[in-house]
């Protein structure tokens, strides 16, 4: 007899729920970049505010599901494993 009645941890092995949450963390992360106009996912030039140039895939620095509009200017992202801020970011080229 199981003590636990509520969750029946043995009935389905399949990580749905987890499967479920990272696809919606990569749909949040898609309409981000489309609302802010970045490549996400792509080989990029972006220059920082103070002649840094940088040169690789641009990716969010933490997977995000839900995005606050008063936090994307301190949302970070990562180019080259350097972190940035958004508002650090002086432009964004796509290169591929």
């Amino acid at each position: 007899m199981r003590n636990q009645s509520e969750f029946d941890f043995a009935a389905n092995p399949v990580e749905t729920g987890y499967t479920k949450w990272i696809a919606g963390r990569k749909m949040a992360a898609r309409e981000l970049a489309i609302r802010l106009g970045l490549p996400l996912g792509h080989e990029v030039e972006v220059w920082l505010y103070g002649g840094i140039r940088l040169r690789g895939k641009l990716r969010l620095a933490e997977e995000l599901l839900f995005i606050n509009e008063e936090c994307v200017r301190h949302m970070q992202m990562v180019v080259d494993q350097v972190p940035f801020t958004y508002r650090e970011m002086e432009s964004c080229v796509r290169l591929d």
